[in-house]
């Protein structure tokens, strides 16, 4: 069944996590940083209570993989912007 694949089965496929423009990365940072700060803004209370509290682990979590992925799609934008002007 190998041999039926098409030439478009071996490409990699290209989606906004993998090569975001500037217009997607900027809205991507925006919604990370509107999210992460009313997460903050839920925990503390607007500001009355302490930020570290052991009961809130969910959303420490919630808030660190929201910030690794912004993270992993500003390396892949800079990836490929550093491809595209090389072309």
């Amino acid at each position: 069944m190998k041999a039926d694949r098409t030439k478009k089965d071996n490409e990699p496929k290209i989606n906004w996590v993998t090569h975001p423009t500037r217009k997607m990365l900027s809205i991507f940072v925006t919604i990370w940083f509107l999210g992460n700060g009313l997460l903050i803004l839920v925990i503390t209370d607007l500001f009355t209570e302490p930020f570290f509290n052991t009961r809130y682990l969910v959303i420490y979590g919630l808030m660190i993989m929201s910030t690794w992925s912004t993270f992993m799609v500003f390396l892949n934008y800079s990836k490929t912007k550093g491809t595209s002007e090389k072309t």
